[in-house]
């Protein structure tokens, strides 16, 4: 197997532990190794923690807690979730499931190890507005990570869910453990597609890929991984106008959080974000939250390039990327860097736009975006930009024409399919 993560001290002091004290030190431990992820020899180059994974599973047999057989169906649904976020594209896949679904067959169960969240948020959280469609949410509370598998295992033992969809943060050893004993109706949703997660080499009745980069590896890993990818809704609706009005300036936009745009790399984000703004009459829309911090970072970095940083502006969030690139008249869409969107790079070719995809050539495979389409534009250099527009633009056209806009039906519509197979709602057109 490649793409290994290994820490066998933590696996051993998880293995060894003896009382409560020890294994729930061991897990919080395990809960703070995620921002050792970023370190260049592990993000993008390893994925599966097999020995962590061995060990988590081992826990609820430690703790008394008995296997619990079901059966799959579609009546009775959960997600077990570390929590959602406002943006993210795991967070959006959950949102997806719950929409497909429906709120009547669906529970919502956050592990909050981080401890971030709040039970008085619980009415809210099933309010007529919010993405998630649930007719129950809670919010596991109980004082240590032990604890709270505990408490996890015993409301699945409660509501003895015919799904669990299972999409945790990365090393989240209470969601993994606690529905280890449910195994026969998880599925296991991939989402930590380019750092080690928990779960990821387990073997789930099912192993749902949401990104094409990371599931050849999954399949060559022996998981029997499928790959689902991500649904972008409302595929026949109008697309980014193509004419522009008189002196109406020719737009860029890229869509993503700070963090995204601030990994180290061979590169800087402006350097990629100036060769785009030296195409005359241009600029460029950033979509996603930011801070006073990020946008000092790009003025100084457009500035030091010669570009007037006012050709830059910020946006804002918006819920729904795809309707915010039609609805500014973006002609070419230029993904953040150095981490890439995997679900914004598809809701721009949904918006009728061949993303240019800045990659970092040394950056790990796990990191080298793909897609089983031919809408989209590899990039490693800045001074490859302005061609990379001229190629956009040509997709585009293909992209927009019957025959394109059918493949990208089929290839947006994998996840619905999925999701719709279990519910037993009305099929979807057949992949084209």
């Amino acid at each position: 197997m490649r793409h290994v993560y290994e820490n066998p001290e933590l696996q051993q002091q998880i293995e060894r532990a003896k009382s409560f004290e020890d294994l729930d030190a061991a897990l919080v431990a395990l809960s703070k190794l995620v921002p050792s992820f970023v370190a260049p020899q592990i993000r993008g180059r390893q994925m599966f923690a097999p020995g962590l994974d061995a060990a988590v599973t081992q826990l609820p047999r430690r703790l008394g807690l008995k296997d619990v057989p079901l059966t799959r169906g579609n009546s009775n649904a959960c997600i077990v979730a570390t929590r959602f976020y406002g943006t993210g594209g795991h967070s959006k896949v959950a949102a997806d499931i719950t929409s497909i679904l429906g709120a009547e067959r669906m529970t919502l169960l956050f592990t909050d190890i981080y401890r971030q969240l709040n039970v008085r948020q619980l009415p809210a959280a099933l309010g007529r507005d919010v993405p998630y469609k649930a007719r129950a949410v809670q919010i596991m509370t109980a004082p240590t990570l032990v604890e709270r598998v505990i408490e996890l295992y015993m409301a699945l033992a409660a509501i003895r869910p015919d799904r669990i969809f299972l999409i945790q943060n990365h090393m989240d050893a209470v969601a993994v453990a606690a529905t280890w004993p449910f195994r026969d109706v998880v599925e296991f949703v991939h989402h930590a597609d380019h750092m080690p997660t928990l779960g990821a080499t387990l073997k789930y009745p099912a192993h749902l890929d949401l990104t094409y980069m990371c599931h050849a590896s999954c399949r060559e890993a022996g998981v029997e991984p499928e790959y689902v990818g991500m649904t972008i809704p409302g595929l026949d609706a109008a697309l980014a106008p193509q004419a522009k009005a008189a002196g109406e300036p020719f737009r860029f936009a890229t869509c993503g959080a700070p963090h995204k745009y601030r990994q180290p790399a061979g590169h800087r984000w402006t350097d990629f974000a100036a060769a785009a703004l030296r195409r005359p009459g241009s600029e460029l829309l950033h979509i996603g939250p930011f801070d006073e911090g990020f946008q000092a970072e790009v003025a100084e970095g457009l500035t030091a390039a010669g570009v007037d940083p006012a050709r830059y502006r910020f946006l804002g969030a918006a819920p729904d990327l795809k309707a915010a690139l039609i609805e500014h008249g973006v002609d070419a869409y230029l993904a953040s860097y150095p981490d890439t969107g995997g679900r914004a790079n598809l809701e721009a070719v949904a918006a009728g736009l061949a993303p240019i995809v800045p990659v970092p050539s040394e950056a790990g495979e796990l990191l080298q975006f793909n897609l089983p389409l031919p809408y989209w534009v590899r990039i490693e250099e800045p001074s490859e930009v302005a061609d990379a527009v001229d190629a956009s633009l040509r997709l585009n056209a293909e992209l927009r024409a019957p025959a394109g806009r059918a493949r990208l039906a089929a290839e947006l519509g994998r996840f619905e399919r999925r999701i719709a197979d279990i519910a037993r709602l009305e099929p979807l057109p057949e992949e084209v």
